[in-house]
């Protein structure tokens, strides 16, 4: 008897069994998109900030560069030489910024400059 019952609910249970697999596989499924998408979130957002201390590192380095090989000249033809040196080592390391952002980092190099110059103190 037991065995006929068995011999019956097989299909029931096979069907069962297969629909559990498959919404497990679903809920997985969803656990690893969510956690690629906030992995990523989270990439992106240390990407982006080890990507502005380098352009401000850059920009500095541009700035001092300027100022070392062109101090004869005015302000303009340093920045436009420092703004060079800045995006020709920005490309080379991969880092895609617009001419704003390049020129806002030199400028801010300048004014700290400025500011430790006067004696006051370095904006961070």
């Amino acid at each position: 008897m037991m065995k006929d019952i068995l011999e019956q609910a097989q299909p029931y249970l096979a069907t069962i069994v297969l629909a559990l697999i498959a919404w497990a596989t679903t809920v997985i499924t969803g656990a690893i998109k969510k956690a690629q998408k906030k992995a990523e979130i989270y990439y992106n957002a240390h990407t982006n900030e080890k990507d502005r201390e380098l352009l401000h590192k850059i920009g500095k380095e541009a700035f001092s560069w300027a100022e070392a090989l062109y101090k004869e000249y005015e302000g303009d033809v340093k920045l436009k030489k420092a703004y060079e040196y800045a995006s020709d080592r920005l490309k080379s390391v991969g880092i895609d910024v617009s001419g704003d952002e390049i020129r806002a980092s030199i400028e801010k190099a300048v004014v700290d400059y400025n500011a430790k110059k006067a004696g006051g103190r370095i904006a961070s």
